[in-house]
């Protein structure tokens, strides 16, 4: 048995001492909670059913979803050309502007131990699962695709960030030894969590998705997405052609009902983290609605056609259409529909100020923290003035799959393999099925280009902690971001060695200078 550190190892035996405190009492008075053992466990599919709820609850740290106090990987859209950070928390603004090291700290450090946490709890389940008796091999094969997703979702995100991390798949234990282990080469986890995804897409149910728990369907727009990631174009086209032509999910008749309201039975949503008032709430309609700790920048508003289909500084843009003058209320009108749907801009009607609105145009100037009169509108409640009253928070699902996606990672797949361009029928039609979805309805592309599939995604997937992935994996940071300005002419930095981040410097004291990221030793 393995385990990075010492930390990973007290997850684990937390995660059997949360599990036990959801038992009846008598179990508990069997053995005192410091008495306890993994032998006392795994009796029956309750305990199993308990062990992969534990295994889902590290979706719900603040590396992955939004909790009552921290930030998210949504964030990470304000290390990208869609947004900049407007808070210290978490030290986004920090690694904006480069000051990126072993020991930033903050998300640079929570992404680690947060899918360290939900690797530990998985390999614990999968390790044990095979103990509990009575379990019909439909059951265990459900639940064993069910938490090799989530290893997979944990690994992806590691491997995005860090690059070569340790790969562990064995059930961590409950001894007081500690090994030590190496990191894995990229490809392999890549390898290994693709096939671990194999076997989740024969095992889970290919039925829409309802209720949290992961489908076939889940498991193809995952294994789609790592293959796009790592630029297997042709097994992630498969994989994204075969959630099409299975056909159980649909782009939704409204863009922005995918994000708030009522989520539920949503075609399009193929997995999310859910949450549910009043315990399972998180406050991103306080942070992003109200206190604007991250803002949209104005290149993504540029990144959105005019209504026609042209490119926004086209000669054939209307007259009133002024760059530079964007407090004018016309400069946003006359767009893809789906800039409205996805941002705050002035003069749009706003719950945190009914009076006038987003802004007060009259006086030119942002009646809010916002200083470039922009704000993200897409996962807010506008029927709320408060996210965080105390009394409920916010209970908006966090979608981290969607069939929209799939269509585009199926275009960018197929351009990839016509080396940068094609013309094929259905990689045209999934990308304009996305764009004439109802409510958006605009007008087709005849033709694919690297340049159109790539603005695509980024309007239609805009700040759904994406866009930061996206521009590293085209290696197009550096040139994006180093240099630019945020609003009180913050200067960002993107230097090459911040295409990986750094392990965090308590992994590095306890296993080597050698298992750093190079750049950083």
């Amino acid at each position: 048995m393995r385990t990075i550190n010492i930390t990973c190892r007290l997850t684990a035996v937390l995660a059997i001492l949360l599990l036990c405190q959801a038992c009846k009492d008598d179990f508990l008075e069997k053995k005192p909670i410091d008495k306890l053992s993994n032998e006392v466990f795994w009796n029956s599919k309750g305990d199993a059913t308990l062990a992969l709820a534990g295994c889902y609850s590290s979706l719900r740290t603040p590396a992955f979803a939004i909790d009552v106090s921290s930030f998210s990987s949504l964030q990470l859209e304000g290390l990208s050309d869609n947004a900049y950070c407007n808070s210290t928390g978490d030290n986004y603004t920090l690694i904006s502007r480069g000051v990126l090291n072993s020991s930033t700290g903050g998300i640079q450090k929570r992404v680690w131990i947060d899918a360290y946490k939900g690797i530990a709890q998985t390999n614990w389940f999968l390790g044990n699962i095979d103990r509990v008796p009575n379990l019909s091999t439909a059951e265990k094969n459900l639940m064993l695709g069910e938490a090799y997703f989530l290893r997979a979702f944990f690994y992806n995100e590691l491997t995005m960030l860090y690059g070569d991390v340790p790969l562990i798949t064995e059930s961590l234990g409950f001894g007081e030894e500690v090994f030590k282990t190496p990191k894995s080469k990229k490809a392999d986890i890549v390898n290994k969590i693709l096939s671990d995804l194999d076997f989740a897409a024969t095992a889970l149910p290919n039925t829409a998705y309802t209720n949290g728990h992961p489908v076939r369907g889940s498991a193809l727009a995952l294994k789609a997405r790592i293959c796009l990631y790592n630029e297997h174009w042709q097994e992630a086209a498969n994989a994204a052609k075969t959630i099409i032509d299975e056909g159980q999910f649909s782009l939704a008749s409204s863009y922005d009902g995918i994000f708030w309201g009522k989520q539920d039975n949503n075609p399009e949503i193929i997995f999310s983290i859910r949450a549910l008032s009043p315990n399972a709430v998180h406050n991103m309609d306080l942070l992003y609605g109200s206190r604007f700790s991250m803002v949209p920048i104005h290149s993504l508003v540029d990144a959105y056609e005019m209504r026609d289909g042209s490119a926004p500084k086209a000669p054939t843009v209307p007259s009133f259409y002024d760059p530079n003058n964007r407090m004018r209320n016309d400069f946003y009108q006359n767009r893809d529909p789906r800039l409205k749907l996805t941002l705050f801009t002035p003069g749009d009607p706003w719950a945190y100020n009914t009076t006038i609105g987003f802004n007060n145009v009259d006086k030119g100037r942002a009646e809010s923290p916002s200083v470039n009169n922009l704000g993200i509108r897409k996962y807010i409640n506008l029927t709320v003035n408060d996210g965080n009253s105390g009394l409920s928070g916010s209970d908006q699902d966090l979608v981290k799959l969607r069939y929209a996606d799939v269509l585009l990672m199926y275009a960018e797949a197929m351009t990839e393999l016509g080396h940068g361009v094609t013309t094929d029928a259905l990689a045209l039609k999934a990308l304009n099925d996305v764009r004439a979805r109802p409510g958006v309805n605009m007008p087709p592309k005849k033709t694919l280009t690297r340049e159109i599939v790539r603005n695509e995604r980024r309007v239609e997937l805009a700040l759904e902690g994406l866009r930061y992935y996206d521009i590293k994996r085209w290696r197009l940071a550096k040139g994006l971001i180093n240099g630019m300005r945020d609003p009180g002419n913050v200067l960002r930095v993107f230097e090459d060695k911040h295409y990986l981040w750094p392990i965090p410097q308590a992994e590095v004291d306890k296993m080597g200078a050698d298992f750093q990221n190079p750049d950083y030793r």
